[in-house]
Parts: structure tokens; sequence; C-alpha cells
């Protein structure tokens, strides 16, 4: 088994400490590749092999890891060299264990999600807008949580943008035109002219010019900063409950309530 397949079911592996990364190192080559005694060439090449940078004191590492009673590495007879004690070796198996028990649980959660979400998603009445968030729920089933994410916040901001060309322009640009810094000198005729507006200046002055109410100014704010977090690479990890609360926020509290 390469080292990628053994840590594709493990998380987000590259927010573990350097420590837990040395210890599920030395488990893959003692349980995958028969290596039972390994030193700081074999856990380095462990590093590269799983694309993730060494550490530059992983000497120093191994033998902090070696020290204690209940420490998970003893030292070998040869020089440099380590094993995993029985203290390693269980700690990493019940971390698969609960991991792999996380997988069971999150399975039967979706079992039960998804056919909630779609009935969420039914609510939307506009055909198009309906397409596209069942496809963003379709990117959680197959556990695109942060593509699920970006496509809602899409779709709602795209739906406000629809509702206020349709019925509230004139309250927007007045609003907009309030403002005292730059976009205070934008007028709004079309669709295409929002994205002169970042999306934060787009829901305050929605707020401004009593499109949303302050409690809708707020889930927007607070989905915002979700999206922003799924749209750049980063160690966060983004649960499906999330995910889901996210959805269903937006399509009962945005697309829902303001009818185009």
């Amino acid at each position: 088994m390469l080292i990628l397949e053994f840590l594709k079911d493990l998380g987000n592996v590259q927010g573990y400490s350097r420590k837990s990364k040395i210890i599920l190192f030395a488990y893959y080559l003692r349980q995958y590749q028969a290596v039972i005694e390994f030193g700081a060439v074999d856990i380095k090449q462990c590093f590269i092999d799983a694309l993730i940078k060494p550490p530059s004191d992983l000497n120093k590492l191994l033998k902090v890891l070696a020290k204690g009673k209940d420490s998970p590495f003893m030292r070998a007879k040869r020089s440099g060299r380590y094993s995993l004690t029985l203290s390693g070796l269980n700690e990493v198996e019940e971390h698969i264990t609960s991991k792999q028990q996380q997988e069971v649980n999150i399975d039967s959660y979706l079992t039960s999600t998804i056919p909630y979400l779609k009935k969420v998603i039914s609510k939307v009445s506009e055909e198009n807008q309906r397409k596209f968030m069942a496809e963003s729920t379709a990117c959680l089933g197959v556990d695109a949580k942060r593509a699920s994410i970006i496509m809602t916040w899409a779709g709602a901001i795209a739906h406000l943008y629809d509702y206020i060309l349709a019925h509230k322009l004139g309250d927007f640009n007045t609003a907009l035109g309030r403002r005292g810094d730059k976009y205070g000198k934008l007028t709004i005729s079309t669709y295409d002219d929002f994205s002169d507006i970042p999306e934060s200046v787009f829901i305050e002055v929605c707020r401004s010019a009593r499109i949303i109410s302050n409690d809708v100014k707020k889930i927007l704010e607070e989905k915002l900063g979700i999206r922003n977090t799924c749209a750049h690479p980063s160690g966060v990890e983004i649960h499906r409950t999330k995910v889901v609360n996210f959805i269903e926020d937006l399509v009962d509290n945005v697309v829902v309530k303001y009818k185009i």
C-alpha cells in the first residue's frame, strides 16, 4: 500500500502535529512495509512520499519520542534506529479506529441528511436556481464540502442580485449613493454591475436600503466568512454538519424569503 492510500481516510493529516505524523509514519512502515526498525532517513522518505515537508530537526524529534516510560518509540540496538513500542502501536490503532467510526457515523448521517436537503431545495421556485442548488447538495454527497459551500453561496447571492434588479433597484442605488467611499459613486443597472462591489459591501448596502433585515445581514456575513475560508487552501476542517446548516440557512432565509 502506498502511503497516500494509507493516509487518505485519516482526515487532514497536514494538520497533525509533527510528532503525530512521525508516529503515524512509523506505524505505516511497520504494518505495510515490514520495516520494524527505522531511522530518520526512512521517516523523511515517508514525509516526501506523503507530499509533506519533513521537519528539519527530525533526528531530535525521534530521540524525544523514545524518551519516557510510555514513549511511542524505543531505541534499537543499531545506532540511530528505533522501533514502535506497544504504546505507540496502540495510539495509532486507536486513532485509526476512531476515524473509521467517524466515517460510519458520517455515512449514516448523510443517508438521512441528503433527502432532507432535497426537500429544502424543493422550496426554491425558480427552476434554474433550484437545479443550481441541487448541484451544490450533490457536491456534499460526494464529500466535496468546500465546493458545496462555494456553490450555495454563489447561488444565494445571484438570487439576491436578481431580486434587487426586479424589485428594489431604486432603493439599492439610493443606499449605495449615500456611501462616502468609492462605491458610493457607482450606479447599478445590470447584473454584471454588481461585480464592481465586494460582497461584504453589497450586504451592508442591502441592509442600509432595508432590503434585508438585520438578522439576515448577520446570517449573510457569517456565511460569507465561511465561504471565504472554503475558497482558499487552508488546514481548516469543514464538517458536513456545517455544510448542511449553510445550505439550509441560505435557502430558507434568502432564496425562499426573497421571491423574484
